[in-house]
């Protein structure tokens, strides 16, 4: 009758060390998920957000407005054309201010012998 106590109790401590082995795994893997699943939520806001006022502009005049706002001026003269009419621009920056302001869209194109015009020297 000992002997079978002694197995019967034998098997109880190996069921109880098993049970506490998936107990404690199964909390840790909970955890770490819990936890991914946190960070994911919170960097995923952090750093994929993009705020409300910045949107790309409906047409080509806002886009080129929105360039103009933040164009650095060079002061190297080029060509822009708008159907058969060619104008001489101060820079790129100009060309867009000026499709910017008279709703009129020059494209950039390569220097003709007319254009970019020679300024008088003064």
């Amino acid at each position: 009758m000992s002997l079978q106590k002694i197995d019967n109790n034998w098997l109880y401590y190996i069921i109880i060390d098993i049970t506490n082995i998936l107990f404690t795994y199964s909390v840790m893997w909970i955890k770490l998920l819990i936890q991914s699943a946190l960070f994911f939520m919170v960097t995923n806001k952090a750093f994929c957000h993009v705020p409300n006022h910045i949107s790309t502009p409906s047409s080509k005049v806002d886009q080129f407005c929105l360039m103009a706002d933040t164009c650095v001026h060079d002061t190297i003269a080029i060509c822009g054309r708008m159907g058969d009419e060619t104008r001489t621009f101060l820079d790129l920056c100009d060309l867009l201010e000026y499709a910017c302001d008279t709703n009129l869209i020059f494209t950039h194109i390569e220097d003709t012998k007319d254009c970019p015009a020679e300024r008088k020297k003064v």
